[in-house]
């Protein structure tokens, strides 16, 4: 069984807030990636392999995962799956893991112990009570190698529509509805490959997001990390009013 966590996409939003990478948010100590690895190792996975750029191997993967360096794209933009479809199993099960989310052990419990048959997409599939985010999120997939040639069909399908204009993206979201034979814009999932996972997984795209997770989660992260946050939101509002005072000063904006 192999377990891929992608962690080549840009985190522009995230602006290394926290002075690091989304893929290194401190939880209670732990560096977000790492502890996804972690958790796969405490239940019994060996082949653990990260995808990621040469310059953030040292500070991403353990020395007990394989690193894995993304292939390149073979169109002048990149899919999320580009640099890591070569990697997929083809023997036994493979488990795409994004590596900016945060993995509650349950959902942890579940992705280990689903046999990937049949092949499953497990995302929340809405807002979040419990996080405070207002949409959907996509955490991971399960399959098994008989799945390999649907869901690369379905994953050109959604990169034709996204070249043809049809979809203004084409992500683990886009992919998956063309597999099931939803509209590809329409955010709906069947009863079948979906798992509605809803608990405390989430991920960082972006400053406020962290925040928000923190607030209703702060059980989860150490209290020097709770403060150390706070700290640097209050410290970026008070940037924000001295900028605004300054322009105001200089009558730039009058």
């Amino acid at each position: 069984m192999t377990a891929l966590i992608l962690a080549a996409g840009s985190d522009s939003n995230w602006g290394n807030y926290l002075r690091v990478p989304k893929h290194l948010i401190p939880i209670k100590g732990e560096p977000l990636i790492h502890r996804t690895q972690r958790q796969l190792l405490e239940r019994g996975h060996q082949d653990i392999r990260v995808v990621t750029l040469p310059t953030k191997r040292d500070s991403y993967v353990l020395p007990y995962a394989q690193y894995e360096e993304p292939a390149k794209s073979p169109r002048d933009w990149t899919q999320e799956w580009d640099g890591s479809r070569h990697l997929w199993n083809t023997e036994q099960k493979t488990m795409v893991l994004y590596g900016d989310c945060y993995f509650s052990d349950s959902l942890m419990d579940a992705l280990v112990i689903d046999t990937g048959d049949p092949w499953h997409a497990y995302a929340r599939w809405g807002a979040s009570d419990l996080t405070g985010k207002g949409y959907g999120e996509m955490f991971a997939w399960t399959f098994l190698p008989d799945a390999h040639a649907h869901l690369d069909s379905a994953r050109e399908e959604a990169i034709n529509a996204f070249e043809a204009g049809k979809c203004g993206r084409v992500l683990g979201w886009e992919v998956y509805r063309v597999s099931v034979g939803l509209d590809i814009t329409q955010h709906e999932h069947d009863d079948h490959h979906a798992v509605n996972w809803s608990d405390e997984s989430d991920d960082f795209d972006a400053p406020h997001e962290w925040h928000r997770w923190l607030e209703r989660n702060s059980q989860l992260v150490s209290w020097r990390e709770r403060k150390r946050s706070l700290w640097l939101q209050r410290w970026n509002g008070y940037k924000g009013q001295l900028f605004s005072l300054s322009r105001t000063l200089r009558g730039v904006d009058g």
